[in-house]
Parts: structure tokens; sequence; C-alpha cells
């Protein structure tokens, strides 16, 4: 009968587990929502936020996606390869010249970004547009 309480137990916590496991921890840093402080940490710190592309002292074409930095040089500021477009047009993801440049569009001048990299999936592609869209608020 031990045994079986055990067995049972056992059982009881591996299920409890596995349900879990179904449901993001709204806690989780890497859980990717359409935010400013999210799209950050899960995609530009690991994709753009490089020394050698859109970060330190000399951010190529003056884009620098690092924290603290990307807002300022993104939102309602004119594209320098596309101008008068705008990087990030706040609630017009159709017309953001990022949104442009992730996507690979036709329209773009030079490479799709991010460069060198394995494009960004349809998720943080998707995550991104709607932070556009929801204003790309400083959040």
């Amino acid at each position: 009968m031990r045994a079986f309480r055990r067995g049972f137990f056992v059982l009881f916590l591996v299920m409890l587990l596995a349900t879990g496991c179904e449901h993001a921890d709204p806690l989780d840093p890497n859980r990717l929502e359409p935010t400013l402080s999210s799209i950050q940490a899960n995609i530009f710190d690991l994709n753009c936020a490089l020394s050698s592309c859109h970060a330190g002292p000399a951010p190529q074409l003056g884009l620098d996606l690092s924290a603290g930095q990307a807002r300022a040089t993104t939102v309602n500021v004119q594209s320098v390869e596309n101008a008068p477009q705008r990087r990030i047009a706040p609630g017009d993801p159709d017309n953001s010249y990022l949104v442009w440049k992730i996507e690979g569009r036709p329209e773009i001048s030079g490479e799709r970004m991010p460069r060198g990299r394995a494009p960004l999936s349809q998720e943080q592609i998707n995550t991104i547009r709607q932070w556009i869209t929801d204003g790309a608020l400083d959040n």
C-alpha cells in the first residue's frame, strides 16, 4: 500500500509539472511581448545591438539599438537609407522602415536585417509590428 501511495504521489507531481509547462510564466524574462523592454531583451540585444552593428561608439547609420537608446534613434526618426521614410512610424508598422528591413521587402536599400544572421522569426516580427501598432511606447 505504501508503494502505491508513493507511486501515486510521484505520478501526481509529474502531471502537475507537465501541466505547468503549458503556460508561460509571466515573470519569465525571455517571454516575448509587444513592449520595448521585451523586444530589447529578446530581439535587439541578441541580434542587433552588437558592437559591430547597431551599438557602441559608432553604430551603423547612427541607429543605436542598445538599451536606453533604441527608442530615441528609431521612433519618428527619418531613415538614412530611405528618406523621408521614418525608421518607426508609431501606429503604422507598414510604413516603418525598420519593419521593411527585418521583413526583407524589395523597397529597402542594402540587406535584410539582421545582416549576417538568421532572419527574425515571424513571431519576433509580429511582436515588433504589434509594438509599433500600439504606438511604439517606452514600456
